[in-house]
């Protein structure tokens, strides 16, 4: 990054800044989602329902540890666009310094813990006896090779908040494509089973994080990490952590819907049920991670302007992320709809019992699924102009407030179905709440920019009649 670059976040035209910024967070966020898909897809065809079912039940966990990660890399990242905003370079490159460092302390802590304790953990989770064992086998593999996840994604991040987006996004890609290859041959011509899938992954993951540590060590980079600044700051990391929030309340709570989720399918259903989960949220992350694309793809762009003062441009950015994220999961809500029989052919074969369960499913799933492209693109907004507490609440009502009841009481009464509407019946309310407060934030953002012009206009004013 230089110092056009940076220029270029507060002059150049809006909507082709975002479509350089998003496009390739967009291409990130859903080669990351490929990673589950390759996973699934591989091991559904290799090893059959049980041991999509043993994966799947990896997965809270999982989103738990990434929402530690995701507060450190997303919060840093907020603060660097801001203080590149405010061109202090140096400030920023502490930043960056202080994430490193809380990254390598986070794999250290998570790893240890983790396989002390892994199938304790697991059957918290919702793994049954049946499945425990390939879920232990495939998990551990995981764990092992975090480090690999948190440099790919973690320090990734902040490559993107410097102004390399592409960059950020060919990490991914990479990454991804050697999954796939690595699925292929450890699976289908090692014949490694759910173990090969895991190693797969830590591989793949691996050749990206090795991209990311050249683009700091290689000279690329603008930010340096530097060794002064890998220490512990106590209020740095404080700032990090608070900014980062919102992503800490979003995986935290994906989490512990995802616990419920399989947990009630366990009582309601069977390992097979606990199948078409991991198949059904594979797809709807497929839908979900571009609108998170746009909302990293626009932090940047949101919070150096920010930090500027540039509130029409902030109004401006925000107004075309929320509608290209609704589009979005428009288009994949219908599209889901309308080839969910092909979807799960593709996982686990044609024949299956398992698929006119899962075309069910995942058509109650994803009835209000629109209103979500509006909520991620809200909640990142709020994030990226460091208003964590609004950013929190857009997710906490969806993810605990409605999700939870929802998933809890309504198989209750209906069974299994319950726990498909009880997603749809998220989505909606929370959706109406993240459009009233759309709305507010857009009437300050315009008093803001009014209040802006008009003291332009005195000041204008002044000038002529001094000269």
């Amino acid at each position: 990054m230089d110092e056009r670059s940076v220029k270029a976040l507060g002059e150049d035209a809006i909507l082709p800044l975002m479509a350089r910024y998003c496009a390739p967070s967009i291409v990130s966020a859903v080669a990351g989602a490929a990673y589950n898909v390759a996973d699934r897809a591989f091991v559904g065809r290799a090893c059959g329902e049980d041991a999509i079912a043993a994966i799947t039940v990896c997965f809270p966990p999982t989103l738990f540890l990434l929402a530690l990660a995701m507060t450190v890399g997303q919060g840093s990242a907020t603060l660097v666009s801001i203080k590149l905003g405010g061109r202090d370079k140096d400030a920023a490159e502490g930043v960056l310094g202080q994430a490193v460092f809380l990254f390598l302390a986070f794999y250290v802590l998570a790893a240890s813990l983790v396989l002390s304790f892994m199938n304790p953990l697991l059957e918290f989770f919702g793994a049954t006896e049946k499945i425990l064992p390939t879920a232990s086998s495939y998990y551990s593999i995981i764990i092992s090779g975090l480090i690999f996840e948190k440099i790919a994604y973690g320090v990734g991040n902040l490559v993107r908040a410097e102004g390399r987006p592409v960059f950020a996004m060919a990490t991914i890609f990479v990454g991804v494509l050697s999954n796939i290859f690595l699925d292929w041959l450890f699976l289908f011509e090692f014949g490694w089973g759910v173990s090969g899938a895991a190693a797969a992954t830590v591989c793949a993951q691996a050749i990206a994080a090795s991209m990311v540590v050249y683009f700091y060590f290689g000279g690329a980079s603008y930010l340096k990490i530097k060794l002064k600044n890998l220490r512990p700051r106590r209020r740095l990391a404080a700032s990090m952590l608070y900014a980062g929030m919102p992503s800490l309340v979003i995986q935290g709570l994906s989490s512990l819907s995802m616990m419920l989720f399989v947990r009630q399918a366990r009582i309601y259903g069977s390992e097979s049920a606990i199948a078409v989960i991991g198949i059904s949220m594979t797809v709807t992350a497929l839908v979900f991670m571009p609108c998170v694309g746009i909302s990293l793809g626009m932090q940047p762009i949101v919070g150096y302007n920010w930090g500027a003062g540039n509130f029409a441009r902030v109004r401006a950015a925000y107004l075309r992320g929320a509608a290209a994220g609704v589009a979005i999961c428009t288009v994949g809500c219908l599209a889901s709809q309308a080839f969910s029989d092909e979807i799960f052919s593709a996982f686990i074969g044609g024949g299956s019992p398992l698929v006119p369960i899962g075309k069910r499913a995942l058509g109650i799933l994803m009835l209000c699924f629109p209103l979500v492209g509006l909520n991620v693109v809200t909640s990142g907004y709020f994030q990226s102009i460091k208003r964590p507490v609004v950013s929190v609440a857009i997710t906490f009502l969806r993810q605990a407030v409605f999700l939870v009841p929802f998933l809890y009481f309504l198989p209750l009464w209906i069974g299994l179905d319950g726990i498909w509407a009880g997603f749809a019946l998220s989505d909606f309310f929370s959706g109406v709440f993240t459009a009233a407060i759309a709305v507010r934030e857009l009437s300050i953002l315009r008093k803001r920019i009014n209040c802006l012009r008009e003291v332009k206009s005195v000041e204008k004013t002044a000038n002529m009649q001094n000269i």
